[in-house]
């Protein structure tokens, strides 16, 4: 089954052309990286399969959902139980702490305070950063930061996860740290789409694609 299907998509920003005649569809299940320079617009792509940019042409499926409005109640419920997102910068908020960062994240689950905050803790014990429940996110390092997106991706139980240049500015250890996490929700039947301009990291995926070449 194509949980995306992208058609004829087009995508400017005043006269320049950003994105023109892009035709794409990813299965449930796979791990896909997206490639191209910087500038390419990968990351306006991956910002219109996650319905947060609205495209100018073209058609958008998700989940057997048609040509979903980005404002729509549909494309609303889609973001918030079948779209994971894990930013370049995290995403987190960085005056509150990790526990409320990390409790956001069932804001909309049906899960009841005690088993809630089970479950989290159970996720920093298994990730060994327990020690960090109540630091304020500023007090991070970007590989500890790094590690609480992931926790919150876990959390989310999303089917789809879109990366926008996850292994960014991070060093060996916390990139391989990063890929094996994404490669593990994979193997739980996440479909994985990562935007990346990085060719060292390609082995990781079950497909690659070049943007240039859609």
């Amino acid at each position: 089954m194509a949980v995306i299907e992208l058609k004829d998509i087009e995508k400017n920003y005043g006269k320049e052309k950003i994105l023109t005649n892009i035709n794409l569809m990813i299965e449930k299940g796979e791990m896909v990286a997206i490639v191209g320079e910087s500038g390419s617009g990968k990351t306006t792509l991956l910002n219109l399969i996650g319905l947060i940019t609205k495209k100018d042409k073209g058609e958008i499926h998700l989940f057997d959902r048609k040509n979903i409005a980005i404002h729509s109640k549909e494309a609303m419920l889609l973001r918030r139980h079948k779209i994971g997102y894990l930013f370049q910068n995290y995403g987190l908020v960085e005056d509150e702490s990790v526990m409320w960062n990390l409790q956001l994240a069932l804001e909309y689950k049906k899960i009841n305070k005690k088993n809630e905050k089970m479950k989290i803790n159970q996720l920093l014990k298994d990730f060994g950063l327990t020690h960090l429940s109540n630091k304020m996110v500023y007090q991070l390092s970007g590989g500890e930061q790094q590690r609480i997106a992931i926790i919150r991706l876990l959390l989310q139980d999303s089917e789809l996860i879109l990366a926008d240049e996850p292994t960014a500015s991070l060093d060996d250890e916390n990139e391989k740290n990063i890929l094996e996490s994404l490669q593990l929700l994979n193997k739980q039947g996440k479909t994985i789409v990562v935007v990346t301009h990085n060719k060292e990291i390609l082995n990781y995926f079950t497909r690659v694609i070049n943007l240039n070449q859609l």
